[in-house]
C-alpha cells in the first residue's frame, strides 16, 4: 500500500468519526460517499467482514434482515454474496447520498429507509420484523446512541439476532456507556450474549483501533 492513500483513507475517516456533532458528521459522509468503498478497503476494514463472519455462524435459518446504518451497504454485500443470503433484506441510513452508492450495487434490497437512529433506537418499522438486525462501524459517538441498543431490539423477533460492532478502545466516555446499556439488558434478560470477538479494525495501517464484534439474542 503506498503511504499516502493510507494517510489520505485514515484522513477521511478521522473526519467523519471525529466531529463534534452529528450534522457535521453527516456534511462528511455526503462528501465521502463516492470514495467511501476504496479508502476502506485501501485500510483494509474488518467490521464488514466481522459481522458478516457472525452472520454466517449464527443466522443460517434467517429470511428477514436489516441493516441499520449501512451506509453503502458493504455487510449487505457480503451477506448476500459471500454467505448466500437470499431473504428479505432492508436498509436504513439517515444519509441519502451514502443509501445512493447502496443502491447502485444491485443487492436485491426490499426497502431503502432513510432514517436517524436517536437516543429511544424505536425503528420505522412494527416490533418483531426481522429474524436480524446487523448494525457495522455507527455504534460510536455523533453516529447511533449507545442508547439505542434497547429500542432496536424491540425490532426483532424474539430468539432473533442483533450484530453489532463498537470499539474496543476508549473514546471518550462512550464505551462506558455502551458497556452499562448491555449489562443492563442482559441483567433485565432482555437480551443475551450469544458470541463476542475482538478484533483490529484497519489491520496493517492503523494497528492500535480495536473493535469487538456482538452477536446478541432477544428473549
Amino acid at each position: 500500500m503506498e503511504e499516502t492513500k493510507v494517510e489520505a483513507a485514515l484522513s477521511n475517516v478521522h473526519a467523519a468519526i471525529f466531529c463534534n456533532n452529528v450534522k457535521d458528521s453527516q456534511g462528511e459522509y455526503t462528501g465521502w460517499c463516492e470514495s467511501y468503498d476504496k479508502d476502506l478497503d485501501t485500510l483494509n476494514y474488518q467490521s464488514p467482514p466481522q459481522a458478516a463472519k457472525m452472520f454466517g455462524k449464527h443466522c443460517k435459518d434467517a429470511k428477514t434482515v436489516l441493516d441499520v446504518a449501512t451506509g453503502t451497504g458493504k455487510v449487505a454485500q457480503l451477506i448476500r454474496g459471500k454467505y448466500g443470503y437470499d431473504g428479505d433484506l432492508d436498509v436504513l441510513d439517515f444519509n441519502l447520498n451514502m443509501l445512493q452508492q447502496a443502491d447502485r450495487k444491485k443487492l436485491k434490497i426490499r426497502n431503502f429507509i432513510q432514517h436517524w437512529v436517536d437516543d429511544t433506537g424505536e425503528l420505522p418499522v412494527k416490533e418483531g420484523s426481522y429474524d436480524v438486525i446487523i448494525c457495522v462501524g455507527s455504534f460510536v459517538p455523533n453516529h447511533v446512541p449507545a442508547t439505542a441498543m434497547r429500542g432496536m431490539l424491540k425490532s426483532l423477533k424474539h430468539g432473533g439476532a442483533m450484530i453489532l460492532t463498537t470499539r474496543n478502545t476508549k473514546v471518550g466516555s462512550y464505551k462506558l456507556d455502551f458497556d452499562r446499556v448491555l449489562q443492563s439488558m442482559i441483567d433485565a434478560k432482555e437480551a443475551e450474549l450469544a458470541d463476542k470477538e475482538e478484533y483490529k479494525n484497519y489491520p496493517g495501517a492503523y494497528e492500535h483501533v480495536l473493535n469487538v464484534v456482538l452477536v446478541l439474542r432477544r428473549l
